[in-house]
C-alpha cells in the first residue's frame, strides 16, 4: 500500500514539474535546457507508472504471466514514443 502511494506521488510530482517548467515559467529558461530537462519528468513519470502497475498486480498473477517483462518493456517504449514524437514537438517546436 505504501509503495503504490510513493509511485503515485512520483507521478504527481513529475506532472507538477512539467506544468511548472513547461507551462508557468517557460519564459525563464533556455529552450535547449528545457529540451534536455524534459527527460527528468518523463523518467519520473515512467518509473511511477511502472511501479504503480507492478504493485497493483498480485504476485500470483505476475508469476503466471510470462509476458510481464515484455508488457513493461512495450509500455516503456510506447510512453517514450509518445514523449518523443507528441509531447516534445509541442513543448519545444523550434528544436
Amino acid at each position: 500500500m505504501v509503495a503504490r502511494r510513493l509511485y503515485l506521488a512520483l507521478m504527481v510530482l513529475s506532472v507538477a514539474m512539467g506544468i511548472y517548467f513547461y507551462g508557468i515559467s517557460v519564459q525563464n529558461f533556455d529552450p535547449e535546457f528545457l529540451y534536455y530537462f524534459a527527460m527528468l519528468p518523463f523518467f519520473m513519470f515512467v518509473t511511477g507508472f511502472h511501479g504503480f502497475l507492478a504493485h497493483s498486480l498480485s504476485t500470483l498473477k505476475k508469476s503466471k504471466m510470462v509476458f510481464f517483462p515484455l508488457l513493461m518493456g512495450f509500455l516503456f517504449v510506447f510512453l517514450f514514443f509518445i514523449h518523443l514524437f507528441v509531447i516534445m514537438p509541442l513543448l519545444c517546436p523550434n528544436l
